[in-house]
């Protein structure tokens, strides 16, 4: 397969990867101190199910590429627990639950193993987002995600009849975040406008964030690929410009050489051509 294919596909599984093991952190998180409705307790189970095979499959393919098996274990102890299905064994088979302490201690212990899961399982697109600078970007999107979720749900439970879960917020917030604003939970204190405001201004600069890293990680990939390609040029030029000069010396033992020599000096006015090209490029 070639190599740049594989690499964008390698790409590509780890975001597929990483997408699915911040969505399970970020449910088992939540999950564990705020009120969630009975049956989506359910569903996260099954959700860290799905999670835990794909990470099982992320590990296999890692532990494929490196020489060490054994070592590659041991470096990578916590996949072990990043790979089991807390819920799903736990609420859904065994019929614990949910406001169990060790369910609710095991899930913040996976919870941990999973952000250390990210960066081994993740890490073509760890290089590429720290290279990038889109780590902020994304990590002011989180924080506002929480607090601001968090917020609302302090604030208006109890007061506002349509804030009965958590999950009633953190609705409101995404809806907020990504402009949609469908309208079915709104707030009514002061202070919960107040957290919609933060939300809605938010919003503005994580896009920009996003935005201004992107196209400076496009910008300076663009840039490198050309002073690769200029670089070559210009070694391949040296390397024409050294087998004329061999010529030349050959030639000048030769008779008769006339036509062969005017054809040389054209060569070689078209090199010197292509390498003030290529200087102006590189400046």
């Amino acid at each position: 397969m070639n190599s740049k294919l594989y690499h964008n596909l390698e790409m590509v599984l780890e975001i597929i990867f990483l997408i699915f093991i911040f969505l399970d952190s970020f449910l088992l998180f939540t999950s564990v101190f705020l009120p969630l409705r009975g049956n989506s307790y359910v569903s996260i189970a099954y959700f860290d199910l799905i999670t835990s095979a794909l990470l099982l499959l992320g590990y296999w393919i890692q532990q494929r590429r490196t020489k060490s098996k054994t070592g590659y274990l041991k470096r990578n102890w916590n996949g072990i627990i990043a790979i089991i299905p807390i819920y799903f064994i736990g609420i859904v088979i065994l019929g614990i639950s949910e406001s169990s302490i060790i369910i609710k201690v095991l899930a913040l212990i996976k919870v941990l193993t999973l952000i250390m899961a990210a960066r081994q399982v993740g890490r073509a697109v760890d290089q590429f987002v720290s290279k990038s600078k889109l780590v902020y970007g994304f990590a002011f999107f989180v924080v506002v995600l929480l607090v601001c979720s968090v917020g609302f749900f302090l604030l208006e439970n109890g007061v506002n009849p349509e804030v009965t879960t958590y999950e009633d917020s953190l609705w409101y917030v995404i809806q907020t975040i990504t402009t949609v604003g469908y309208g079915d939970v709104v707030p009514i204190t002061q202070w919960g406008r107040l957290i919609g405001v933060i939300a809605m201004i938010s919003a503005i600069g994580i896009s920009s964030l996003l935005t201004a890293a992107t196209t400076s990680s496009l910008m300076d990939k663009l840039r490198e690929d050309r002073e690769k390609l200029a670089k070559s040029s210009v070694d391949y030029t040296k390397k024409l410009d050294k087998r004329v000069q061999d010529m030349e010396s050959k030639m000048a033992k030769e008779k008769n050489v006339k036509g062969i020599e005017t054809d040389l000096n054209e060569i070689k006015s078209e090199i010197n051509e292509i390498k003030n090209l290529l200087n102006k490029i590189n400046r």
